[in-house]
């Protein structure tokens, strides 16, 4: 790593790219905030294009996140198509949000502020007038719970500098989604004590009362779901799951031994009558 200037990534597949697919980040973009903590540089990091296999060639990733974000989910046009899916399309735009703040934290110069403008004014302001929110809250509320919570923590990193209208209102948002829907509970909606503390300081005293009580009711229900009995009968079950295998696996066993001892004793009884002959 000390010795590493750039971070290549293959691609031959038009099915992912570096923002649809979080193991883009994950590896690639690991690989080079390690290699940055090592040696205090942030390297390049290009993918190596061999889509087109007469055309192979090399794409900065920051240029590759641009061309896919326009061409996907900044797109009106593809929005559209996807909108005409159920709940897992709709949670493919919050995978794609998520994969965005990965990306924000591996490798920052990837992500400007003008790409969490361009997804604030397509999935909060609906600029293309699509019903993005009416879609949302019809077909998957969770999604944009999701969506919302993540731009809020881009902006409570300081990775986003957005300005306190686009905050207000993703707050205002977020918080009304949860209030009536119920939160989803994802480690970004519930499990971020210090970003619900940011998202409640940005709503009304009432607004923020209403959205702790839904967030503190669901992380309750969690806990009492996950008490010590449930534990205890999880493990009874496995243990129980393991005894009926080993027992089904020494019933085999034992069948399989009886016919080779079967076998053999043919053999042997075949092989003396031939040589008493």
């Amino acid at each position: 790593l000390t010795r590493t200037d750039v971070v290549v990534q293959p691609r031959q597949s038009n099915t992912w790219g570096a923002l649809s697919l979080d193991h883009v980040y994950e590896f690639m973009g690991g690989m080079n905030l390690a290699v940055k903590n090592v040696t205090g540089k942030d390297p390049e990091a290009y993918l190596s294009d061999y889509r087109n296999r007469n055309n192979a060639r090399m794409q900065e990733v920051k240029e590759a996140i641009g061309v896919e974000s326009r061409t996907t989910i900044l797109n009106p046009t593809y929005i559209k198509e996807k909108m005409k899916g159920g709940a897992g399309d709709a949670s493919g735009f919050a995978d794609i949000i998520r994969n965005t703040y990965g990306w924000n934290v591996m490798k920052p110069a990837a992500i400007d502020d003008e790409l969490w403008d361009d997804i604030y004014d397509t999935y909060v302001a609906d600029k293309h007038g699509l019903g993005i929110k009416d879609y949302f809250t019809s077909t998957n509320p969770a999604a944009i719970e999701e969506m919302t919570a993540v731009m809020l923590e881009t902006v409570r990193k300081g990775m986003w500098e957005a300005s306190p209208e686009q905050v207000e209102a993703l707050a205002n948002l977020h918080t009304e989604i949860v209030n009536e829907y119920a939160p989803s509970c994802s480690g970004f909606v519930c499990d971020n004590a210090k970003l619900r503390d940011f998202i409640a300081s940005k709503v009304s005293k009432e607004t923020a009362g209403k959205y702790n009580q839904a967030i503190g009711t669901i992380r309750a229900e969690a806990v009492a779901g996950s008490d010590n009995d449930g534990m205890v009968m999880q493990k009874e079950e496995l243990n129980n799951t393991e005894k009926t295998t080993s027992r089904i696996n020494g019933v085999i066993v034992g069948i399989a031994v009886a016919v080779v001892l079967v076998i053999v004793g043919v053999l042997l009884r075949r092989r003396k009558k031939q040589q008493a002959e």
